[in-house]
């Protein structure tokens, strides 16, 4: 997640940020537990839902 400015990432992103399988991210999206849009056939994530998994997944 190397662009501040941006609001939304993507499930790669999200993986490599939290330090996750591409896989766990998606089955956390399709799950609900991580909230993001779908648009044109792509995931986006918003940048404060990865920060906040971070934060509540922190020992």
């Amino acid at each position: 997640m190397e662009d501040n400015d941006r609001k939304n990432v993507t499930v790669w992103e999200a993986a490599e940020y939290l330090g996750l399988s591409r896989t766990t991210v998606q089955e956390m999206v399709d799950d609900g537990v991580l909230k993001a849009d779908r648009f044109a056939g792509a995931v986006h994530i918003p940048r404060e839902e990865v920060e906040r998994i971070e934060r509540e997944t922190a020992p």
